[in-house]
């Protein structure tokens, strides 16, 4: 069974600033994901999605669900794919959001209402432990931006913000960073249970087994914009050319096909059940994983 639901918050402009690589991003996004050249298959024609610039989802720390990273705060979803409240907390383009255990590290930009400490115009590193109600400042106040950030199994925290391409890693929940020696430019990145750290690119998919230090091209697999890994780290999804979903696991060598998209899609998650959600141009859709045979 197929749950759809439409997100109707109205449109908010962009920000001014955009880095080189958030403009290849969304170039690369409506490449990728935008072009489907057959109907996509996740089920009817919806309305319009409408919530501007989601920018990630990730499973809430709390074990209710999901959160959906946007450009104007954090949102909810259910386990079943129903769009829930706006957390009620401190509103902020959400450009980088992970998970570390019963903690959310994220970054971005101020909003209008976004406490002063937090940081302008980046915030640098931000960490909630009571699932985004509430925020404090980590590293980098106003002086960084981090579009990319995620969570290895050891507690490692990897990001690239928006001035560079080298990548970071704290081993302290965000209080410090160092850079790792690599260097990626990244539309997404995500470690799998064996410690290997993907990024998507837009040469293709890159893959580092020795924690960023290095990245080496990942042969014979789809070109990827959009990437997610389950809580566990077993299990990584991610969107492809023509907007098609295809799924791996940790230690595996190749990808499966696992449907379509609608129109343009801007974030996916995956469960540890192998369950999807897909936010894409139809709203909200939670795609089952399919029975084992």
């Amino acid at each position: 069974m197929l749950l759809h639901r439409t997100l109707t918050s109205p449109p908010r402009p962009c920000h001014v600033r955009r880095s080189i690589l958030a403009a290849a991003a969304v170039a690369a996004l409506a490449l990728i994901a935008g072009c489907a050249s057959e109907p996509p298959s996740t089920g009817d024609d919806h309305a319009a999605f409408r919530i501007e610039h989601v920018h990630n989802v990730v499973a809430d720390p709390s074990g209710s669900g999901f959160l959906i990273g946007t450009h104007d705060g954090i949102y909810t979803a259910t386990e079943d794919g129903e769009l829930g409240p706006q957390v009620d907390g401190p509103r902020f383009d959400a450009m980088g959001l992970t998970v570390l255990g019963d903690t959310l590290l994220a970054s971005g930009h101020p909003g209008n209402t976004t406490p002063a400490e937090l940081g302008s115009p980046h915030l640098g590193i931000i960490r909630s432990t009571d699932s985004a109600r509430s925020w404090t400042p980590v590293a980098f106040t106003g002086e960084k931006d981090f579009h990319v950030l995620a969570t290895a199994p050891d507690g490692t925290l990897y990001g690239i913000h928006t001035d560079s391409a080298e990548v970071l890693a704290s081993t302290d929940e965000g209080d410090t960073w160092r850079p790792t020696g690599g260097s990626a430019f990244a539309f997404n990145l995500v470690a799998d249970a064996t410690g290997r750290i993907i990024a998507s690119t837009p040469d293709g998919l890159q893959i580092s087994t020795d924690g960023a230090a290095s990245f080496r091209r990942w042969s014979d697999t789809p070109l990827i914009a959009l990437l997610g890994v389950s809580p566990n780290h077993q299990r990584i999804v991610g969107v492809g050319s023509g907007g098609k979903i295809w799924t791996t696991t940790a230690e595996a060598t190749s990808w499966s096909e696992a449907g379509t998209v609608h129109g343009q899609a801007q974030a996916i998650a995956i469960t540890n059940a192998g369950d999807l959600l897909v936010i894409d141009d139809s709203g909200l859709t939670l795609l089952p994983s399919p029975p084992s045979r």
